[in-house]
């Protein structure tokens, strides 16, 4: 299928990133004292609200920890980089009159200091950060901002990403989807449960994404 527009995830689909959020805990709760190892911080903390997380560790507030994580995320996000393949594709998106858009659930803060550094910011028609919604992926609320900025129906776009979030956020918002599955993320992500989201494309080099898009037909 031809596509009309292609949506991104950014952490753990366009950068390797996922890593740095785990320094960005351990920076975080390290300054209430409390330490856990790498495997217990994802599989207890990603993908929470905060609020949740400040209660089962007793926090003053989810305010303290969310501003304490953002703190850490400036920190080890000075490490952010692209996986190699990312810029010529979305280039090769927008030469071929696909439009692109960034939707991420990270905070507008990251992305004003990471995209400019990255050489991305020229890459998207739009972004829909954290900042933009009141429900994140797997809501589909992102995806339709998203949609709606780009004048665009779910039937004419993808959603890319690595996660079951935004897996599940496509689906819901009508757009078909592709599944970024690399074994780097096996200490992430439960991959038997990234598959039994059922996207319509797992790819697992960016470069399948020529493919997917129908990039070389164009």
């Amino acid at each position: 299928m031809h596509y009309r527009a292609a949506l991104f995830d950014f952490d753990g689909t366009l950068t390797p990133s996922l890593p740095l959020w785990v320094k960005a805990f351990r920076l975080a709760l390290g300054t209430f004292g409390l330490e856990f190892a790498d495997a217990d911080l994802v599989g207890r903390f990603f993908y929470r609200d905060w609020a949740e997380v400040a209660r089962e560790l007793r926090l003053e507030s989810a305010a303290v920890l969310e501003r304490q994580i953002h703190l850490g995320l400036r920190e080890a996000f000075q490490d952010a980089e692209l996986f190699p393949e990312v810029i010529p594709i979305l280039s090769q998106c927008r030469n071929a009159g696909i439009q692109t858009a960034l939707v991420t659930s990270a905070p507008r803060f990251i992305l004003d200091d990471v995209l400019p550094r990255l050489g991305l910011s020229e890459h998207f028609d739009h972004i829909v950060c954290a900042d933009d919604v009141q429900n994140f992926k797997p809501h589909p609320e992102p995806i339709l901002l998203s949609l709606s900025a780009l004048a665009r129906a779910p039937n004419e776009a993808i959603m890319i990403g690595d996660s079951s979030a935004d897996i599940l956020a496509g689906k819901a918002a009508g757009t078909a989807t592709a599944l970024f599955m690399t074994d780097a993320h096996a200490s992430f992500h439960h991959m038997e449960s990234l598959r039994a989201t059922e996207p319509d494309h797992i790819f697992v080099e960016h470069r399948e994404l020529l493919d997917i898009l129908a990039l070389d037909a164009r």
